[in-house]
């Protein structure tokens, strides 16, 4: 704890010294707005990243279609060379912290600055150091738990204009799991009173083998499928599909109809009996924050550790809940610790065929809801073919937030991005947008009228905290929040909605 404010403090006091010195903090309005201008369908944005990892990967591919200039800087040449070939941007070999490595970035000119290497202080410093020089936007990830708890101050003080912690990301992804065990995904909308849930088809669901259009006399309230997944392939349903086993459906409908729906596929059972308990194997930092959800839900908590330090800090800090010192991967200190008397079994260690194993074998025990972290992309259709749907990937997460974070800035003229998804295995994005700017296109007509663009759906509206599932006689209105479900195209803008030839 020392340590980490001590590097803190040398952090802020050579950023102050360094700027009284040399450079002229340039300072912006708090709107957040980018003014954008737009040549042959690429934003005129230049784009830096530090770090050419998973995450940073995803931000090259996401950024390389839609902005005019991305740079990539990294201390692995061949990682360089990578994404260089890979997404046609610009490569700097070198450490993002140094200051030539940052002037020959150009970082001073860059409209946004993001750093996501292995190490919170190197993202700190490349983020400050680029700011100072004139960046607009830097964002940084930060996983210490330590400068989590200190984030606004770090912000206020640093000048970082967004932090963001794939831990804790991922342990509240998994806390809001936990209320829908059917659900393989759960993606919210409007501050968690709306959702989109990703189910599968099973042999035993009533749906199973009825067409779309029959299936409006089974479902007997207002939803909508949004999306289904079919051996790889991703399309929105017609009134002639068919619901096959195996299926990935994604589906809204009100909270309070989600039960009825989930008797649908045949397993109320595990709707009607609410999770109270979760075994958490592996005590990194993933559990820490899931503790603390956790405990506000007032679950029962146990957590195997096999590295005695991590095990005993965490007891520590958990005086509440029992942490078992052990190898959470072997059978019978798994029956020892009663795993087949925990509602949930959360895996969370640092091997992704280790997780996917435990919670099969949790799976058989029928326990009612399995999460498995799994980072590697080659393993994530590997754990689905074998029946392991639910999981968490920490560094997704954080891709996706700094892309929201992104779209929202280059949104801001006619709306606002609230929340951003990538569903179906990466192949579909869903966006819900604040409706802002009464110049928007969508504005006032029915929707009928409307000539939407056919790899796009709106899910719903949402209208007076009242969920809307809209017809061709329905318009959006200024101040609405509309959910939107896109696949096969990239959507920036709500006015994207509308076929370009409109």
């Amino acid at each position: 704890m020392f340590m980490t404010s001590f590097i803190l403090y040398i952090i802020i006091l050579y950023f102050k010294v360094w700027n009284f010195f040399t450079l002229k903090l340039t300072l912006f309005n708090n709107n957040f707005i980018i003014w954008l201008s737009l040549k042959k369908g690429v934003l005129h944005v230049k784009v830096v990243i530090v770090g050419g990892g998973k995450v940073g990967e995803l931000l090259c591919a996401d950024f390389s279609d839609i902005f005019q200039e991305v740079t990539i800087i990294d201390t692995n040449e061949l990682r360089v060379e990578k994404l260089v070939e890979a997404y046609d941007i610009n490569g700097i070999l070198g450490n993002g912290a140094n200051y030539e490595v940052l002037t020959r970035a150009d970082s001073a000119k860059a409209d946004m600055f993001i750093s996501v290497t292995a190490s919170d202080e190197i993202n700190m410093i490349c983020c400050i150091a680029a700011k100072q020089m004139g960046a607009k936007y830097t964002i940084a990830r930060i996983r210490n738990p330590e400068y989590s708890k200190t984030k606004e101050f770090l912000r206020e003080s640093l000048g970082i204009d967004l932090m963001v912690n794939p831990e804790y990301e991922a342990a509240k992804q998994i806390s809001h799991m936990l209320k829908y065990p059917t659900a393989i995904k759960v993606e919210s909308f409007f501050g968690g009173k709306f959702n989109i849930l990703e189910v599968i088809i099973n042999s035993n669901s009533i749906l199973n083998g009825v067409s779309l259009i029959d299936s409006k006399k089974i479902i007997d309230f207002p939803s909508l499928v949004c999306l289904v997944e079919r051996q790889g392939e991703v399309f929105v349903p017609r009134g002639n599909y068919v619901f096959n086993v195996g299926d990935k459906v994604h589906i809204t409908a009100a909270n309070k109809n989600l039960k009825k729906f989930y008797k649908l596929l045949g397993n109320q059972d595990n709707m009607e009996k609410k999770i109270t308990s979760s075994l958490v194997i592996g005590g990194g930092k993933i559990a820490y924050y899931l503790v603390e959800f956790l405990q506000i839900a007032n679950f029962y908590v146990k957590v195997i550790e096999i590295d005695k330090n991590k095990a005993i800090a965490l007891s520590e800090t958990f005086p509440d809940i029992d942490v078992i010192w052990a190898d959470g991967s072997d059978r019978d200190t798994l029956i020892e610790e009663g795993i087949q008397t925990f509602d949930s079994c959360i895996s969370l260690t640092g091997f992704d065929e280790e997780n996917i194993i435990i919670n099969l074998y949790a799976d058989k025990l029928g326990i009612k809801k399995t999460v498995a972290k799994v980072n590697r992309a080659s393993l994530k259709q590997i754990a689905e073919d074998i029946g392991q749907y639910s999981y968490i990937t920490p560094k997704e997460i954080v891709g996706n937030i700094i892309t929201k974070y992104t779209k929202s800035l280059q949104c801001s003229k006619h709306s606002d991005i609230e929340n951003f998804y990538r569903i179906a295995n990466n192949q579909a994005e869903v966006i819900e947008f604040k409706i802002t700017n009464n110049s928007a296109k969508i504005l006032g007509i029915k929707l009928k009228d409307l000539a939407i663009n056919p790899n796009m759906l709106i899910a719903f509206i949402i209208r007076n905290n009242k969920q809307i599932f809209p017809n061709g006689d329905d318009e959006i209105k200024l101040d609405d929040n509309v959910v939107v479900v896109s696949y096969k195209h990239k959507i920036e803008h709500i006015d994207d909605i509308i076929s370009r030839g409109q």
